[in-house]
């Protein structure tokens, strides 16, 4: 301590001492150990992202109608990334949209992401579980639930074996992109929850007896693609259970369904939900044959049936687009023999499951089949004939009455459809072309209706004249016509395409042009399309730098008729673009 006259006095000491080869102890430094142990956990990692933007000047333009801004920006952009550590793995992607002109972008927002999705999973020795958050699947197939991607946030727990799984969601049941309602599960009057479950009683592997149960319930819109903030909300619940058996490999598979469903369309008028309303499902297929050949070529075959019965007011918000008030019954058959496929479908259908009294049932028969045979590359003396194929489908369906019960005043219904279509085409070293040629008709005998008939014959075709030059076209031609109306029309649609490049792959150039010619009872104005674009890539892009390119870019339309048009025949615009493209990837 020092005294105020300047002298010191000691009040403690202290020894520290430290042996030799052995460095001082830094408390802040990282454990070398955990981070060994952190890096071997951590086995792999990947990322991957593409994006561009865009700038785009409009130059020029004549007889533009609402044109927008003359400067417009755009791009988009894909990130995905995954990693694996010990037994977990995690995935995340998603995707994002720019656009300045707001009443053009899917979102009506300038910048906005458009789907985006995590998963994690973990992979126990006793136990698997998962997560995931944003769009996805939830893995099921049924009168209840569609396939379709939502977005939401659902977990599953299984064993190891695979013979005990469980899944619990909320997702939303419409179609939404943006980042309103980003997590799916925020807005309880737009969103499905529920579970389903899976088991195998009774042993494991693909042919063991599998029972799904699943249930839902919630409330929302179904309608809209895209954007979806409709305040038309519908309600609903169900439960459905699913068999499915496999015998010999899985050549034999039987399936089994039944789901039940309370709906109600519109909750902002009652609140009473539609109470039995069921649906039913039994499939059956089969494969009789295993390492069957004939002459030298291999054979397959597989024949089935099925039986569905879904009540007439049978509805579910997790299956918006599900056809109801069907009793159906259908048998089909696949037969593959070397490059020859064909496939038949026949089915029988009535409606008014229900049998509601004074309404009348109608019958629909139908019979469809296609197949197609690819020949083998001609050489010798059919090397002219290149490497053809050739492809054949149709269908014919019957609908009639049924039933028609006393004092009915409605209409009949009586008619028939039917189409055909054939064709085919080759493929050469360095062309292909291709045709096709539909005859339909549509025959009303109850009257109500006009008969019809349309033909339409379509080629194509396209050069590789050099590696850096290429040309295609096609061509379409129909013919429709209409009993009623005593009319016929014809139209005519020519498209022809360009692609270039310089040696140096700096220069490109494509141009694209389309005619579409109208005559007869529907006589509409010819119409000439023209898009050209010239582009010079400034720098390549790649994984280390982004790549810059400009172009000037224009379209141009023609309409040549009868009519009087206010804003003139014709109209273009002429571009002038910036494109910044930023492609990323990398891992460990």
């Amino acid at each position: 301590m020092l005294n105020p006259d300047g002298s010191s006095e000691q009040l403690a000491h202290w020894n520290l001492t430290q042996s030799r080869g052995e460095p001082a102890v830094d408390s802040a430094a990282p454990d070398s150990q955990q981070i060994a142990k952190a890096e071997q956990w951590l086995r792999s990692g990947t990322y991957a992202s593409n994006n561009t933007i865009e700038a785009s000047y409009r130059i020029h333009d004549h007889n533009l109608i609402d044109a927008p801004k003359h400067l417009q920006l755009s791009g988009a952009g894909a990130s995905e990334a995954e990693f694996q550590g010990g037994p977990w793995q995690i995935n995340a992607k998603g995707n994002y949209l720019l656009h300045s002109q707001q009443s053009v972008s899917l979102t009506g927002k300038t910048v906005d992401i458009g789907e985006y999705s995590i998963a994690a999973r973990h992979q126990g020795e006793t136990l698997h579980t998962a997560m995931n958050l944003g769009h996805h699947s939830l893995g099921l197939d049924s009168f209840l639930f569609s396939p379709q991607q939502r977005r939401g946030l659902s977990f599953q727990f299984g064993d190891s074996n695979n013979r005990l799984s469980t899944q619990l969601f909320a997702v939303r049941p419409d179609a939404i992109v943006g980042s309103n309602h980003l997590s799916g599960v925020s807005d309880p009057r737009s969103r499905l929850q529920g579970f389903a479950a899976n088991i195998q009683p009774f042993s494991e592997g693909p042919d063991a007896l599998a029972i799904t149960a699943m249930y839902y319930d919630g409330e929302g819109s179904t309608s809209g693609l895209g954007v979806s903030e409709s305040h038309a909300l519908n309600k609903g619940s169900g439960w459905g259970l699913m068999l499915e058996k496999s015998y010999w490999q899985g050549r034999l598979n039987l399936s089994g369904e039944h789901a039940h469903s309370r709906f109600d369309p519109d909750i902002s008028v009652s609140d009473d939900l539609k109470e039995s309303s069921d649906a039913w499902r039994m499939k059956i297929d089969l494969r009789p044959f295993t390492d069957l050949s004939w002459a030298n070529q291999p054979v397959d075959l597989l024949v089935g049936a099925e039986y569905q019965r879904i009540d007439t007011f049978f509805a579910s918000l997790a299956n918006p687009g599900l056809a109801a008030d069907r009793d159906m019954a259908s048998v089909f058959s696949d037969f593959y023999w070397g490059r020859l496929f064909a496939n038949v479908q026949l089915s029988h259908e009535t409606n008014n499951v229900d049998k509601l009294q004074g309404m009348p049932t109608d019958r629909l028969r139908s019979f469809a089949w296609n197949g197609n045979y690819a020949f083998n590359q001609q050489t010798g003396s059919t090397a002219w004939l290149g490497t053809p194929y050739l492809q054949l489908s149709g269908f014919t369906a019957k609908l009639d009455r049924h039933k028609t019960p006393d004092g009915y005043l409605g209409f009949d219904t009586d008619n028939m459809a039917s189409s055909l279509t054939v064709g085919g085409g080759s493929n050469y070293q360095d062309w292909y072309w291709s045709g096709n040629y539909t005859h339909a008709d549509f025959d009303d005998k109850a009257g109500m209706g006009s008969d019809t008939r349309s033909r339409f014959l379509s080629l194509a075709a396209g050069w590789q004249v050099h590696e850096r030059l290429s040309l295609n076209t096609d061509v379409q031609y129909g013919i429709f016509s209409s009993k009623a109306e005593d009319s016929r029309s014809y139209n005519t649609n020519i498209n022809l395409g360009v692609a270039a490049k310089s040696v140096s792959e700096k220069l490109d150039f494509n141009l694209n042009y389309n005619l579409n010619l109208s005559s007869g009872d529907s006589d509409l104005p010819d119409r000439h399309r023209v898009n050209a674009q010239l582009g010079w890539t400034i720098f390549k892009a790649s994984q280390s730098k982004p790549g810059v390119s400009i172009a000037l870019r224009g379209s141009m339309e023609n309409n040549h008729g009868k009519n009087t048009y206010a804003n003139g025949r014709d109209r273009y615009q002429v571009f002038a673009t910036l494109r910044i493209s930023a492609p990323l990837a990398g891992g460990f």
